[in-house]
């Protein structure tokens, strides 16, 4: 078989083709493959990344609920705390009234004592005058004398007491 130069040509084309094929299919094939994994440890970090933001994400949002529910509670046991006073301040409030009411009804009743106490007085001196007024003009002066002192001192003994 004689061939001719043209098919020596497309021979040895075929064979250099197989030959750098052969060679550069198994860099190309390392280049792909390395690629492949960056890509793949690329995905593998973007998708720990990814969980690591959603656990950052859940525990903000529990941190940020447990806040709520501390500033509830704060702002509850302030009414709590608002309520007490207000009812410890009325209860305060009505102790006081109570007390004053009693030191009035006191001060009412030793103002009656003492005004009836005068009025014994007053009545004590009036009826006195009026006796010795009454006995000096229908008594002599003698007898008059005796029963004035006599009575004037019971009057005084029983008023007193």
């Amino acid at each position: 078989m004689y061939f001719d130069e043209t098919a020596w040509v497309a021979i040895a084309f075929v064979i250099f083709i197989a030959l750098v094929w052969r060679k550069a299919s198994k860099a190309i094939t390392g280049i792909l493959d390395s690629r492949s994994l960056l890509i793949e440890n690329e995905l593998k970090e973007a998708k720990s990344l990814k969980e690591e933001a959603l656990e950052e994400l859940r525990k903000s949002l529990q941190s940020q609920k447990n806040i709520s529910n501390e500033a509830e509670q704060i702002i509850k046991d302030a009414q709590d705390a608002a309520k007490k006073i207000r009812e410890d301040a009325n209860v305060s409030c009505s102790e006081i009234i109570k007390r004053r009411e009693e030191q009035a009804k006191q001060k009412i009743m030793a103002l009656e004592t003492e005004a009836v106490n005068n009025i014994k007085k007053i009545t004590g001196s009036i009826i006195i005058e009026s006796s010795k007024v009454f006995i000096e003009s229908n008594l002599d002066k003698k007898e008059n004398n005796n029963i004035i002192s006599k009575s004037s001192n019971q009057i005084k003994s029983s008023f007193l007491n």
